[in-house]
């Protein structure tokens, strides 16, 4: 069995191995995404605080805001309860665009726009392999990682020990590069073993619509038909529609879930809806979700996450898991740690891979002499 899983491991892994590299060095990067944009833009996240200069109303603010954005406007706000972080205001036009705005003074302290961010090219490149369709990229991406699941589960098998052994434990450094990079592949593979698979098996939820689907059915979620043709429609219906807004409507719904939610860590809110995301929320997807008035601001439904439909939370899973963001700072750090491990495994299979086979060449050569 382990002879199969030895060959099964090495045949599986070489067409795949540069694919696993990029998908994992790139997945190593977005982990940090939103830490490496706050250190290098600050300004745009953090603001001087004094307590003595009390946030402009939303309804004074968003004017203030809108007549700085010249053909654009603002679809929603994002308030954290930060009082040293700017809000964040997602603009109607454009594709994930953000405006960092100083709450106390109402100036835009500067703008995200997600598609002119390096981090847009190594999104595409980590989910799509940088195809701008969207088909060949993504299904060459799912299928390396269906693959990379069963090149894991064979390896971990391969590397269990059949005794308890300290060196199958410890990668040597000091018996040639060829034990290295054979301890390299085995024994840091074998320690990021878990974390690679809970990657591989929540990311192929982006790649399959088979396979989200039986994920969505083994938690008990029931699953929509045609979801998102039908939230396209409706994006495509609501698109360049000018409209009032009551941003006053907004003011009132947020003093009113500020009161209700003394744990909130953000409050977002847009025209007749607002989520709650809270400090002890299980996961950063997590958010209760609130319905109001557009004129009085008046709240009318309030749906608890716990109460959410089954695929809003599989999905709020999903997603913590798959980028490390379940377990605070350190969850992220194992998770990067490990992809960037399992980057360097295609690495150190084909070094271990050609050297084997010039091994078995040379003892060819000596016997035909």
């Amino acid at each position: 069995m382990r002879v199969f899983l030895k060959k099964l491991h090495k045949w599986l892994s070489i067409p795949v191995g540069i694919i696993i590299t990029i998908v994992c060095l790139t997945g190593a990067i977005l982990v940090f995404q939103d830490e490496i944009l706050e250190i290098s833009n600050p300004s745009h996240y953090f603001i001087e605080y004094e307590t003595s200069n009390p946030p402009i109303l939303l309804e004074e603010l968003i004017p203030l805001v809108n007549a700085q954005l010249d053909t654009n406007a603002v679809a929603s706000v994002q308030i954290s309860d930060d009082p040293a972080r700017t809000y964040r205001m997602t603009l109607e036009k454009g594709f994930r665009q953000t405006a960092f705005v100083n709450q106390y003074t109402g100036r835009v302290t500067g703008y995200y726009k997600f598609q002119e961010s390096p981090f847009y090219t190594i999104m595409r490149l980590h989910r799509w392999l940088l195809d701008g369709t969207r088909t060949w990229g993504k299904y060459t991406v799912g299928i390396s990682t269906l693959l990379f699941v069963f090149i894991l589960i064979s390896g971990f098998i391969v590397w269990m020990p059949r005794r308890m052994n300290k060196s199958r434990f410890k990668i040597q450094l000091r018996k040639g590069r060829k034990r290295l990079f054979y301890d390299l592949h085995n024994v840091l593979g074998a320690y990021a073993c878990l974390v690679l698979l809970i990657c591989a098996l929540t990311g192929m939820m982006w790649s399959f619509d088979w396979y989200r689907n039986t994920v969505f059915r083994l938690f008990g979620a029931k699953v929509k038909q045609e979801q998102g043709q039908e939230r396209g429609q409706r994006g495509d219906k609501d698109k360049g529609e000018q409209k009032e807004v009551n941003y006053a409507s907004w003011q009132t719904v947020f003093g009113e879930l500020k009161t209700s939610n003394p744990d909130y860590e953000y409050i977002r809110i847009q025209d007749g809806s607002a989520t709650v995301h809270q400090k002890s929320s299980v996961t950063s997807r997590a958010a209760d979700q609130y319905a109001f008035d557009k004129r009085s601001g008046e709240i009318t439904k309030a749906t608890l996450f716990k109460d959410q439909e089954g695929t809003v939370k599989v999905w709020a899973w999903v997603y913590s898991l798959h980028v490390g963001n379940y377990w605070g700072v350190w969850s992220k750090i194992f998770t990067c740690f490990f992809s960037l491990a399992g980057a360097s495994l295609p690495i150190t299979g084909y070094y271990i891979f050609f050297v084997k086979r010039k091994e078995r060449q040379k003892v060819k050569d000596r016997k035909t002499k």
